[in-house]
Formats: structure tokens, sequence, C-alpha cells
């Protein structure tokens, strides 16, 4: 009996245990085993207190360092300015930013400058108002030498400048008053692809017509050494072997224009392909003028027919003076500028204000709509490429100066 209430009594107890453990709460996973999987439903998350993100399909704010010069822009996320905001915003509160447009009244230049101003008042801190003045003359020369000598050098003032007028410091050209060392680049709206555009009526098809000392004689109009209008009709007159009289003097290629339609000149070199799509589109849909060839290595993509200038070429000399005469600098034709004295954050502000704009939806659309090219290059861009241009080899500059700058011409 004994033996049985033992035997009983360890029964219950294995039976107390047993009921024990199917009690106990789940131990909690290992270190290593994954997580348990959330419940189906959770509570509300809290309203946040800070605004929404922007959704995925929103484009945020534009930064200066994201814009291609390659590609149509694309507005990058939004960044803390790289400038003390407020004491930019203080000293352009109720100030006139004047834009100095290097070259004449509408022209290329002129059209570009405009469309810029209408737009990047939205990006300088306090929105200041923005007058665009011509001053045209020497290729711009007259211009650069303003806004370095007498303009106010704290951001007021900026221009539009023809870059090739920087082969006129490069080459010693008489008239300089300026170092390129001390501009600022703000940035360009696009690069120029230079042409040789001919009326119609002068009798010349094609290139070949003027070529050698047989060739047709074609009357080109320029306007001043170091412009691309004078310097591309040297090039094809001793480069490449063109049959050309150049006609100097004239403001610009609005007045070289009207000077084609009145049978002074038969036609100029060194109009960009960018312009001309403006301010010639009717002449050049009707046939009334004609594109000979165009002064680059590569076909445009708007002129798949149309003849390079390097297929003109017999030697690798004549491709190198070419290449640094106009191609090279067609690339930064078109930069904003202010004096390297403008106060850092100013100028800071001012070239994320130009990035900004060329990423704008409606400076973009307004483009479009007037069929301006816009492939933008940053400020930092420009820069390279200047510095890649002023920095050739001393060789091969002293053979453009010889070709571009005989006897300080």
């Amino acid at each position: 009996m004994r033996q049985l209430s033992l035997s009983a009594g360890l029964s219950a107890l294995v039976l107390a245990l047993l009921v024990l453990a199917a009690c106990a709460p789940a131990a909690p996973p290992s270190p290593t085993a994954p997580p348990p999987k959330p419940a189906a439903t959770t509570a509300p998350a809290p309203q946040p207190t800070q605004p929404p993100a922007a959704k995925p399909t929103e484009k945020p704010a534009p930064t200066a360092a994201a814009v291609q010069p390659t590609a149509r822009p694309t507005e990058p996320p939004a960044a803390k300015p790289a400038f003390d905001e407020k004491a930019v915003a203080d000293f352009y509160k109720g100030k006139t930013l004047r834009l100095i447009v290097g070259a004449g009244v509408g022209g290329g230049y002129d059209t570009y400058s405009r469309l810029i101003a209408r737009h990047i008042i939205k990006y300088i801190p306090s929105n200041p108002t923005v007058v665009v003045e011509n001053m045209g003359g020497g290729g711009s020369l007259l211009a650069t030498n303003y806004l370095y000598n007498v303009a106010p050098k704290d951001g007021t003032v900026l221009a539009s400048m023809q870059g090739t007028v920087i082969g006129q410091q490069l080459f010693g050209s008489p008239g300089v008053q300026f170092d390129v060392a001390n501009l600022h680049f703000l940035g360009a709206p696009t690069s120029d692809n230079y042409l040789l555009m001919v009326a119609k009526k002068s009798g010349i098809t094609k290139l070949d017509d003027v070529l050698g000392p047989n060739g047709k004689r074609i009357v080109l109009g320029g306007d001043a050494p170091g412009n691309a209008l004078e310097d591309s009709a040297v090039v094809l007159r001793d480069v490449v072997g063109a049959n050309v009289k150049l006609v100097s003097g004239y403001d610009g290629t609005a007045k070289i224009r009207l000077a084609m339609d009145n049978g002074e000149v038969d036609g100029m070199s060194g109009m960009s392909w960018e312009s001309a799509r403006i301010s010639s589109r009717d002449q050049l849909e009707s046939g009334e003028w004609l594109i000979l060839v165009q002064f680059r290595e590569q076909p445009h993509k708007d002129l798949p027919k149309v003849p390079l200038i390097t297929t003109y070429t017999r030697t690798d000399e004549q491709r190198q003076l070419l290449r640094f005469s106009l191609i090279a600098p067609g690339q930064f034709a078109r930069p904003y500028i202010v004096h390297a004295s403008v106060p850092p954050d100013r100028v800071a502000a001012l070239e994320a204000a130009f990035a900004r704009t060329m990423a704008d939806k409606e400076f973009l659309a307004e483009a479009e709509k007037t069929k301006l090219d816009i492939t933008p290059l940053a400020g930092s861009e420009v820069r390279k490429l200047v510095a890649e241009y002023t920095g050739m080899s001393a060789d091969l500059k002293a053979k453009l100066q010889k070709v571009l700058r005989p006897s300080g011409r």
C-alpha cells in the first residue's frame, strides 16, 4: 500500500509539472532567428510635424552643381545655399541689377539675355529688378572692358560676353583692358556651332565654288578682330584657301543680315546655328539663304547634311588651327560674367541663380517656343574650357597669332 501511495504521489507531481509547462509563456526567439511577422493591423501613424516629402513624381528645387551641358537640364534635389542667403538678400533688397549685353539689339546674344533676365530674378534673393542694356562693339570688347574697369564691382552688374573675345587678350590685340583671370564665369545657356551662310542670289551654292586662286570671290560681313564673325572669315581665307573679301565694321549680326538682304555682302561666316535658327529661320526655310559649311568636327544634330569644315583640311596643322581658332572657342562662346572682385557670397548667389534659371520649367518652355537651344554649361565647366584654351602650347599660339593677329591686327 505504501508503494502504491508513493507511485500515486509521483504521478500527481508529474501531472502538475506538465500543466505548469503548458501554461508558461513562450521562450523569446534566439538572436539568430528571424523576427516574428508584425500583426496584420497597426495603429494609425501620428501626423507629421514637418511638411510631407514630395511625391515621387514631383521635381525638387535645382542646385548649381547638377546642371549638365550636353542634355536637357533636370531639377536636382534642394541643397543648403553655399552662401549667406540673408546677407545676400539684404544687399539686393530694392536694388536694380544691370545685365550688359556685348552685342546689338535683335541678335542671338540679345535674345538669350532678355529671356534669362525675365526668369533669373526668381532665384536671386530679394528678387531685384533686372534691366538689360546693349553695349555692342569690338566683338563684345567694349562691354567686357566696361564691366572690368567702369562698372561697380558689388554684384549689381553682370555681362553677356562673346567668349571669342578671350582670344583678343591671348593674342595681345590692341584695346584689351581686361584680364580673363579676374573674371568669374557664372555659366552659359549653350555652346555655339558656327556656320558659313550666303544669300542664294550671290550665286554661290557650295564652299568649293570659292576655293583656290580661281575660285569665285565671296564678300563676307564682319565686325572686329576677336569675334567669330571676323576671325572665321580670316581662317577661311588664310587657312582653308577661300577667295574671301572681308568687310569689317558691322555692329553685330542684325546689321550684316540687313546687308545680305540689300546685296552689300554675299553672306557671313561665324554666325552660330543657335542664333540663325531664331533670327534667320524664315530665310533658311525658304531657301533664300544657304548654309555652306558648319565649323564642327561632327555634324550638328539639326544639320546632318551640311558639310563639315574639317573635310576641307589637308594637314594636321590646318585641323589644329581650325580647332583652336573656331571650334574650341565655340564651346564657351556665350558666358555670363561678373568681375572676380564681387564679394564671394554674391558671386555664389548669382551662379546658383543662373543654374536654377537654366532648369526652370517656365524658362525652358519659353525657350522652346522661341526656338532657343538650351544645353547649359555650369560656371565650373566654362572655367575649365577657358583654362584649356588659354593654356594651349606656345607653338600653336604663335601659329594662330600669325593667322588671326598679323602685325597687331
